[in-house]
């Protein structure tokens, strides 16, 4: 091999590079097709995802040849399948995963041409309420609108209308002869009606939705009706019952009717107030719903403790209990004895509270309270105590001595057991009784 590759070298590169360009030219190629990929072939692949479009009518859509979805003029997809279903157009789009965030559920689709030739492309409005959009969602026929070709506005006219538009256009030609200034001034002016007419048009629409509906649950409630005469017969006679019993009572009614503003007025109060409660109850309860699960793995850890406890209320506890009622009872009559006596002891710290504020009052002015004059009476007291020893500061006073006091003294004194006794009579100089008597 490596033999056969060295003397055919030129042959052999002449191919490599032809095998490279022609794998070049198939990139270039497909890359020039406008072709979606999935996202699993290298360099062409797109990281996209799939969203679908119900239309009454999908004229001139092919998939394959680059006809694009389209938000505001910006490509952010791909039409890739068309299907028939229920009678409906299903339009099979792929949009590119970055837009998806955009994209939500009142999102609306328009099928229109971007040149004469019905190269048709879908104009996409990604909508603002919603949740966001989910891949493999279909936006239902309710939003989205089909091509509407010239040809099917006349085609809805009789040959007589057909005339008649005939005779305005040609009407209408002669009239703006010459008036194109003042006609596109009426134009401009005519933009405020336009878009108010926009606005009843879409209600229309809505409305047109909506009668469809109706005469579509008319027909289903007819046809459940016909399947069920007697019972309709009998829901007749049953409402004839029923209306007459409301004549019958018609006097109680308006009466009910003339209280009902007034019970409206109170029930709107009462709902404003619910929902005031429900404000704060729901952030409360959503607060509770951790302490509520911890509940029960606590009330399973506490059964062992009430097992355990149960002995010990039975047969100790309660015992006890009973044997402190005939104390609680004596108890009881000693309180209501001091009961009766707190007053007079409330009264009693009252005056002697009042006693202490009058002696701490500091009246105001040069006059001075108790307390200035009881520092006085105290430093008047130390005075009173003039004489001092080693035992400390001694009363001034006079001593009458009898003659019986000096004899029973100098007695005393006699005792050889009392030789203080002599001292402090020998000190003090007192007089005996040989000078008394």
């Amino acid at each position: 091999m490596k033999r056969a590759i060295r003397e055919h070298l030129r042959d052999f590169i002449a191919i490599a590079v032809l095998l490279v360009l022609g794998l070049t030219a198939t990139v270039v190629i497909l890359a020039k097709q406008q072709a979606p990929y999935p996202d699993w072939v290298p360099i062409l692949g797109d990281d996209t995802f799939e969203l679908k479009g119900e239309f009454t009518s999908a004229q001139a859509v092919t998939p394959g040849q680059g006809q694009t979805v389209d938000i505001a003029g910006i490509k952010v997809g791909n039409i890739t399948k068309v299907d028939l279903e229920d009678g409906n157009a299903v339009v099979t789009m792929q949009i590119e995963q970055k837009y998806q965030p955009l994209i939500h559920s009142d999102a609306s689709m328009l099928l229109r041409p971007r040149t004469g030739l019905q190269d048709m492309t879908v104009e996409l409005d990604p909508g603002k309420k919603g949740p966001q959009i989910e891949d493999g969602a279909t936006i239902p026929d309710a939003q989205t609108l089909p091509n509407v070709q010239p040809d099917q506005i006349l085609a809805s006219l009789d040959s007589e209308t057909r005339d008649y538009l005939q005779l305005l256009l040609q009407g209408g030609g002669e009239a703006v002869g010459g008036n194109g200034k003042s006609l596109s001034a009426l134009l401009r002016r005519l933009d405020p009606t336009v878009r108010d007419l926009a606005k009843i048009n879409g209600k229309l629409i809505a409305r047109q939705q909506n009668i469809k509906r109706v005469i579509t649950n008319f027909k289903l409630l007819a046809e459940e009706l016909g399947s069920r005469d007697s019972q309709l017969e009998q829901f007749v006679s049953s409402s004839d019952a029923a209306l007459g019993a409301f004549a019958n009572q018609e006097a109680s009614i308006r009466a009910a009717l003339q209280e009902l503003p007034s019970t409206l007025v109170e029930t709107h109060k009462a709902l404003v107030s619910g929902n005031e409660l429900a404000l704060q109850l729901g952030p409360t309860t959503r607060a509770l719903i951790p302490s509520a699960k911890a509940t029960g793995p606590a009330l399973r850890a506490s059964r062992t403790f009430f097992r355990q406890t149960t002995g010990p209320i039975k047969n100790e506890i309660r015992p006890f209990t009973r044997k402190m009622q005939t104390p609680i009872r004596h108890l009881s009559k000693t309180a209501d004895a001091l009961d009766s006596a707190t007053p007079k002891l409330t009264g009693a710290v009252t005056k002697l509270n009042q006693l202490l504020n009058a002696i701490a009052y500091d009246p105001p002015g040069s006059e001075q309270g108790y307390l200035f004059f009881l520092s006085w009476l105290n430093h008047d007291t130390n005075e009173m105590f003039s004489l001092q020893d080693a035992n400390g500061p001694m009363a001034r006073g006079l001593v009458v001595q009898s003659c019986q006091t000096a004899k029973n003294a100098e007695f005393l004194t006699a005792d050889p057991g009392h030789a203080q006794l002599r001292t402090i009579q020998q000190i003090t100089n007192v007089a005996n009784s040989a000078d008394i008597c």
